[in-house]
């Protein structure tokens, strides 16, 4: 620390133009971030299902599927002209691969023993038509309910697209042209609509979040230090970091998502107290009468060992993330710790550096003067002599009553639940959920001779069976297609009694229809199929539960017929994140503690200081799930993240030991030194969970539900860390650590 304080001093220009350079050449790479936020960003590559999915695309041309609902008057003339008019136009919306609603659905009879297949609505379509129309369709199994709803107040348009697109700009394309063709309301929901609506919300918020964060620090920082460069060189330091951290990102190709709009608040809230610290003993130095090339070295050599300690916590904690198989948060840890380590830097150079250049301020403010935070510092020093135990009693039955309430904790990776009740998509979905019967898919892919009628009588009762469970919606396969030619050919439905049967009813649908429709259900060596199963959008515990369900049924039904049974889709693969996000918590958690604990011993020269000084961070997660399990707040793609920036945003209360080991060297009792440390780094303490605090504090702004609650969560977790730092720390300290070896620590740093 005393080498970076000289080198700051003695060369301010080369740093800073050596800081400007590197901001310039990483912040070119802001221009090459990209936005993702499908399903697959969470997905590691080289899951099964994934791959599955990817094969099944390949196979079948499957596409995500959005859902339009067209509320209005179906079934008349210029109801059924309008539909026609909108599905068409949309089919021709770039990204959208195929449209599909009554409008092109197509009629299937036999004329003389030949199977006639036209198109449902006929050129010009008159009152006299729409009863006849509206007859066979309410008879269809594939129409009824699913592209109509029984009532005949909304007509649906299913949509494949294509999942490489942007979605928000395919969003608002299809619904401008559903809204330009339809008179009536029109909803869309799916996961591609949602994946969109999504995007469109996180690009709104990042910038109102990363001004409403700078903003509220800057107030806390004018508080603290009551100047116009108290405010601006903290701001700076972690600016420069943000931009060092995103440029980084685009240089590397990293696709931001969801979990992304909260990286600038956390380097934002973590990063500025760095400065913070440093700047709050170098104003302590001046009022005390030093120079300010010797205010800086001493600021930095004395208070930079904790701000090292801090970051390198932060790092940690963060870098931790990166153990993380969900891509997103393992690309989020990369950049965060990436991030909070710059600002580490900028604290320590770019910030001595500038005020190396700046004169003395005129009117100087001891930031460690006596006010009444001082004060209520040295009551609560007071009142923790002589109950240290009983302080660390109550820390030891908060923490088994946390633990407790964590094993209750559920998790949760629903794209619906990103959105509050009154959000357009989440109404959306619980529309088409409630007049559809379901808005997500399952795919169940079937290996076999699908000629054969016993496999495809199988299907066909599985998907029945299917059907009448409440969360099922509709259930469509090859399985359906052959009932519907052979009910054409003899006037019942049915299937044929033999191979040969099934193989000449499909070459009859090839040659009078559009072979392609085929293709979408059956192989052309007709060795593999697949079932769409619609379903509602459930609770990610509650799909769990159906998908299991459904996949025991598979197995009744299905499985002793066919040589494989698989389930994909993008329902599954959000329940292997679900499975993923559940594990990894675990890993990144215990390994970052670790990691905590390390550098804390190794820094502070002392593995009992080290282990003493996890404690409030211990505490504090504890605290975290277990209000999480108590409260019934889910564990999902941003609450994932709560334990590990816990500990970049909890490790401040390294400011408290660092004083009290100093003490401690000066030849000060115990308890006096806990004293001087409560008083002088307490008031810092105060102000940095005050900062860190009110920049979380930004992400209530979001349109995020779980990031509005992450910003609740870190809210407690910011102020409990004070908590525990101030009162379970000094009770820790006085109690294991009373005696502490004369060198100087800040030498080892």
């Amino acid at each position: 620390m005393e080498a970076l304080s000289r080198f700051a001093t003695r060369h301010p220009w080369p740093v800073i133009l050596l800081f400007l350079l590197v901001t310039l050449a990483l912040g070119s790479g802001l221009g090459r971030l990209t936005f993702d936020n499908s399903p697959e960003s969470f997905v590691p590559p080289d899951l099964p299902a994934k791959k599955l999915l990817d094969e099944v695309r390949d196979t079948f041309g499957s596409a995500d599927v959005a859902i339009a609902a067209l509320e209005g008057p179906v079934w008349s003339p210029a109801g059924l002209a309008s539909l026609r008019a909108a599905t068409e136009a949309v089919a021709g919306v770039e990204g959208v691969l195929r449209a599909t609603s009554l409008a092109n659905a197509q009629r299937m009879e036999s004329a003389e023993g030949d199977l006639v297949i036209e198109d449902l609505l006929p050129e010009t379509i008159t009152p006299a038509d729409v009863p006849r129309i509206r007859d066979y369709v309410e008879r269809h199994p594939l129409y009824a309910g699913r592209l109509v709803s029984r009532d005949g107040r909304y007509a649906a348009v299913i949509l494949e697209v294509d999942p490489g697109q942007d979605m928000k700009r395919l969003n608002r394309a299809i619904l401008s042209t559903l809204k330009a063709h339809w008179k009536g309301p029109v909803y869309l929901s799916g996961t591609p609509a949602l994946s969109g609506y999504i995007l469109q919300t996180m690009q709104h918020d990042l910038p109102i979040q990363m001004a409403a964060a700078a903003l509220i620090i800057g107030l806390v920082l004018y508080l603290n230090f009551r100047s116009t460069r108290g405010v601006l060189l903290p701001l700076l330091t972690v600016a420069t970091a943000l931009v060092w951290s995103l440029g980084l990102g685009g240089w590397l190709g990293f696709r931001l998502g969801t979990i992304s709009s909260i990286l600038p608040v956390v380097v934002l809230a973590v990063g500025s107290s760095f400065t913070l610290h440093i700047l709050n003993r170098f104003y302590h130095e001046l009022a005390h009468g030093e120079g300010r090339p010797q205010a800086i070295r001493l600021a930095v050599r004395e208070t930079g060992l904790g701000v090292l300690v801090s970051a390198l916590a932060a790092g940690a904690g963060l870098a931790a993330l990166y153990t993380s198989s969900i891509p997103q948060i393992k690309f989020f840890g990369v950049l965060a710790a990436f991030g909070v380590l710059v600002a580490f830097l900028g604290s320590t150079l770019l910030a001595p550096a500038v005020l190396a250049l700046l004169r003395s301020p005129r009117r100087l403010l001891d930031p460690e003067r006596p006010d009444a935070i001082s004060r209520a510092m040295l009551k609560l020093a007071a009142w923790l002599r002589g109950r240290t135990k009983g302080v660390l009693l109550a820390a030891g039955a908060f923490l088994l009553l946390m633990v407790f309430f964590a094993t209750r904790i559920q998790v949760e990776t629903s794209f619906l639940a990103y959105f509050p009740k009154s959000a357009p998509p989440r109404v959306a979905t619980e529309l088409i959920d409630r007049v559809f019967g379901g808005s997500d898919t399952l795919t169940v892919v079937v290996e076999g001779n699908l000629k054969d009628p016993a496999l495809l009588r199988a299907i066909y009762r599985f998907e029945e069976e299917a059907k009448a469970l409440p969360e099922v919606g509709s259930a469509v396969s090859i399985a359906d297609v052959i009932r519907e030619i052979h009910r054409a050919l003899t006037g019942t439905y049915g299937f044929p009694d033999s191979e040969e049967a099934a193989a000449q009813e499909l070459l009859l649908y090839q040659m009078s229809g559009d072979p392609e429709d085929l293709a979408r259900f059956l192989t052309e060596d007709a060795s593999a199929a697949q079932i769409t199963v619609q379903v509602r959008s459930l609770p990610s515990r509650r799909m769990e539960a159906l998908t299991e369900r459904l996949q025991a049924l598979a197995q009744a039904t299905i499985a002793p017929h066919a040589e494989a049974v698989k389930f994909t889709g993008t329902t599954v693969l959000m329940l292997e994140v679900m499975r993923l996000i559940l594990h990894d918590q675990y890993v990144s958690l215990a390994l970052a503690l670790v990691l905590v604990a390390l550098f804390n011993a190794l820094l502070l020269v002392s593995a009992r200081v080290g282990t003493v000084s996890v404690l409030p961070l211990g505490l504090t997660i504890a605290g975290q799930f277990g209000l999480m399990g108590a409260f019934g707040i889910p564990l999902d793609t941003a609450t994932a993240l709560i334990a590990a920036i816990a500990i970049g945003v909890g490790d401040y209360s390294v400011h408290i030991i660092v004083r009290y080991l100093e003490e401690l060297r000066k030849g000060e009792a115990p308890e006096a030194a806990a004293r001087t440390s409560l008083y002088v780094s307490g008031r810092a303490v105060f102000f940095t969970a005050l900062a860190i605090g009110g920049g979380f504090m930004a992400l209530l702004f979001s349109g995020f539900a779980p990031i509005q609650t992450f910003a609740k969560l870190m809210g407690f977790t910011v102020g409990a860390t004070a908590l525990f730092a101030l009162t379970v720390l000094p009770a820790a300290l006085l109690t294991w650590v009373r005696r502490y070896r004369t060198k100087e620590v800040t030498q080892h740093a």
